[in-house]
């Protein structure tokens, strides 16, 4: 079966490559990338005319539910909707029911995203730093990675003693494993709800205060500087976490950092009369913060854009603001929203946009994803967006479980159009028939 993708502009921030070209598809391997390819005994066409042909996207950061809250999301439901979203390779949190401290359940993990009901993409296990993740003793990390995890985190339960930390971390150098961290000082934000400021004291909610977050950064930033741990900090928030990011990168630390889409979208004013879809953590923050966050990006400071899908059934959040859980459903709308935002505003190149989508969490995490180039991942992997095509975010027409969103209705450029995880997994209604033919 050969496959061919012509006419696109092919982004590969991997070999650095932007180009009006076409890609071949054989045996569900890329075999031939470039501006002339062999186009002979091709079997199906697509014409992408228009549109970025680019390395599958990789998401750094998602929550997936599986085992234990399936009626928030499932393995197959969450690998659908990343699918459609784009995303070839995910990588799952560990604050699952149970927490993801043991090899049977990544054994179940990978079992699952390889049945023949998900979507196609390849799900890497992020696993627990400590038992249970209780923030006290280690988990069995080596027996976790000859499981197949490709790093291991905090997540949901950020480790509040330092020396703790330190500890994980010498043990994860001697693994050659990244560590993946919630960066939050629960004893400044326990109780809250929202940006500690104004627009919580108007509204009577309990703030989460800046320094909550910039504390633990900084913290884990020098415990990496010391120990030599690769550490990647989740969903930067304010103007000095990212100082602290830019200052340890400095100085010589293996630290990298994200940013998903509703930090760079929104600002505090927007929870309004007590919206929960706006509720994550860490919380909205002020415009300077999103001002000064765009800057990081542009300038490298922020490495990628992860989508910190965190889905929630709908009892769960219709509930008064203090009561509801902190996040939402994000794969099928991170596109979207960062060529938006991004991308058409010129915070981003092409090119810079997708490596933060793809390319760069790929090698912060050593997965074989985000290139193109022939033999460098298991099998093709391939996103097709239309970077013009105007359309409005249904939540009703979403493959997640969750309806939880706050991009619900919004006006959005940029859009996936087809996803390739060897062979064809997703292909978008607004994708035209007249673009495809079979020979």
């Amino acid at each position: 079966m050969r496959t061919l993708l012509k006419n696109g502009r092919i982004l590969d921030p991997s070999q650095e490559i932007d180009t009006i070209g076409s890609v071949v598809i054989e045996d569900d391997q890329i075999v031939e990338v470039g501006e002339v390819v062999d186009d002979s005994d091709i079997d199906e066409t697509f014409d992408c005319t228009g549109f970025w042909i680019t390395p599958g996207l990789v998401d750094p950061h998602v929550h997936l539910r599986e085992p234990g809250q399936s009626h928030k999301e499932t393995i197959i439901t969450g690998t659908q909707a990343a699918a459609a979203g784009g995303y070839t390779t995910i990588c799952t949190m560990p604050n699952t029911d149970p927490p993801l401290d043991s090899p049977a359940l990544v054994d179940f993990i990978l079992d699952r995203a390889a049945s023949p009901e998900a979507g196609g993409v390849f799900v890497a296990p992020v696993g627990a730093l400590t038992r249970g993740m209780q923030g006290e003793i280690l988990a069995d990390l080596y027996a976790l990675k000859k499981a197949g995890i490709v790093a291991a985190s905090d997540e949901g339960f950020p480790i509040q003693s330092a020396r703790v930390m330190a500890q994980a971390m010498e043990f994860c150098v001697q693994l050659d494993l990244p560590v993946i961290a919630h960066c939050e000082d629960i004893s400044l934000s326990a109780g809250g709800s929202m940006n500690d400021g104004p627009t919580a004291a108007m509204l009577g909610i309990k703030g989460m205060p800046r320094a909550a977050e910039e504390i633990a950064v900084m913290r884990n930033c020098l415990l990496s500087l010391h120990t030599g741990c690769q550490l990647h900090i989740m969903r930067v928030s304010t103007w000095g976490a990212v100082e602290m990011v830019r200052q340890a990168k400095f100085l010589g630390a293996p630290v990298t950092c994200e940013i998903c889409p509703m930090h760079f979208a929104f600002t505090e004013e927007h929870v309004g009369e007590f919206d929960t879809r706006y509720k994550i953590t860490p919380p909205l923050r002020t415009q300077v913060d999103v001002d000064l966050l765009l800057q990081a990006m542009n300038d490298g400071t922020i490495d990628c854009i992860a989508s910190d899908h965190s889905p929630h059934a709908s009892h769960e959040v219709d509930v008064p603001f203090e009561e509801a859980p902190f996040g939402s459903a994000q794969l099928e709308s991170a596109v979207g929203v960062t060529l938006t935002c991004l991308t058409h505003k010129g915070i981003l190149s092409p090119l810079e946009t997708i490596r933060k989508l793809s390319t760069r969490p790929a090698q912060i995490l050593r997965l074989e994803a985000g290139t193109l180039k022939p033999g460098e991942t298991p099998v093709a992997q391939i996103a097709v967006i239309d970077p013009d095509l105007e359309w409005t975010f249904d939540r009703a027409k979403t493959f997640s479980k969750s309806k939880n969103t706050p991009f619900h209705g919004m006006q959005l450029k940029g859009k996936t159009m087809l996803t390739f995880s060897g062979s064809e997994i997703y292909r978008d209604q607004h994708f035209a028939a007249s673009r495809y033919s079979i020979s």
